[in-house]
């Protein structure tokens, strides 16, 4: 090591005497900067970053700015902020002598009180958006421990862990407990939304609420997608409920003003069946069906069945004359042929 300067001669090595009075740490990168310093007193020289993380992958750059600190505490050089973040200057103090203290009473308490590396803070603010002045606020809090190379390490994080926990407190982290779910539950508002979106009624929505809690409170509490599932619940209710208004499978009695589906009268028309014909039938196939008092699942095709019977009957008497659809039925094809009574109780022009 030269008599004149800290900075060592040979790279990649460092100095015991060095090492011993400073660190070992700080001795390995003072002697990186041997070839990058000038050796004249405050002459500065800027100094990239990245070049000494690529010199010594085994460090960061964070680590190696707390170590260019600690030089600098030392007084074995001064560094200043750079032209930017990736960057600093750096040159020789004024004085250029070994620092006086010796290895076995080298200070154990500081003699100016403690502050976190700047850049730290930077790193800080910049990767989790935490203020300089919170960060400063936390070393009345901070138990700074032995002055050794952690102490910012233990900071930052100490400074972290407080960060959380004033977040966590905050009003928008609160996570609102879910609503019982019990006779009373309610879906959430985004999801009545949906439905409505889609069409589906409000009426329809509330009545078919109760089946889905008890569904639910048989298997023992609500699905954690409790709101999505109901949506899929009440859309598959829907679905069938609006498919049985059109193409219901319930026996039902005839009504008054009952109309066959509009597909009778194309199903008969394809058929060569004239539709004044089929309309003309329809009062008294109402009528008998009416005081008959009977249940059917479908009337459309009764009627159907029905014009096309005495569709049948007409086009073999050739009978066009008003008289149409009425067909002997197990008798004489001509009326003089058949009884009163046989007229009376011939009902298979209803079938």
């Amino acid at each position: 090591m030269s008599s004149d300067s800290l900075l060592p001669d040979r790279q990649l090595t460092f100095s015991p005497e060095l090492a011993a009075t400073i660190g070992l740490e700080e001795a390995i990168l003072l002697q990186g900067l041997g070839n990058r310093m000038p050796r004249i007193d405050h002459q500065w020289q800027s100094i990239v970053i990245n070049n000494l993380v690529r010199d010594f992958p085994f460090w960061d750059a964070y680590k190696i700015r707390e170590l260019l600190q600690r030089l600098a505490d030392l007084g074995v050089i001064a560094v200043m902020t750079g032209a930017d973040s990736t960057s600093l200057r750096v040159a020789l103090p004024q004085r250029r002598t070994t620092p006086s203290v010796e290895p076995a009473q080298r200070p154990t308490q500081e003699t100016r009180p403690w502050q976190p590396n700047p850049s730290m803070l930077d790193l800080l603010a910049i990767n989790h958006g935490v203020p300089r002045a919170f960060a400063s606020e936390q070393l009345q809090t901070f138990d700074r421990g032995p002055n050794d190379h952690t102490r910012d390490n233990r900071f930052r994080q100490h400074v972290l862990n407080a960060w959380r926990r004033q977040q966590a407190q905050h009003s928008a982290f609160e996570v609102a407990a879910p609503p019982a779910f019990d006779a009373n539950w309610q879906p959430s508002v985004d999801a009545l939304e949906i439905m409505a979106r889609s069409g589906i009624d409000a009426e329809f929505i509330d009545s078919v609420r109760a089946e889905f809690i008890l569904y639910w409170q048989e298997r023992g509490g609500p699905p954690k997608e409790v709101n999505s599932r109901f949506i899929a619940f009440v859309r598959q209710r829907w679905t069938k409920y609006s498919s049985s208004l059109t193409h219901s499978t319930e026996p039902t009695r005839m009504q008054r003003n009952w109309q066959p589906h509009k597909d009778v009268f194309d199903i008969l028309s394809l058929s060569g069946i004239d539709l004044g014909f089929a309309q003309s039938l329809l009062p008294e196939f109402i009528l008998y069906w009416m005081d008959s008092n009977e249940l059917h699942s479908s009337w459309n095709s009764k009627f159907l069945q029905h014009v096309k019977h005495q569709w049948q009957w007409q086009q073999k008497r050739g009978n066009t004359d008003g008289q149409q659809g009425r067909g002997a039925a197990g008798g004489a094809g001509r009326t003089k042929d058949r009884s009163l009574s046989d007229d009376l109780t011939d009902t298979s022009w209803a079938e």
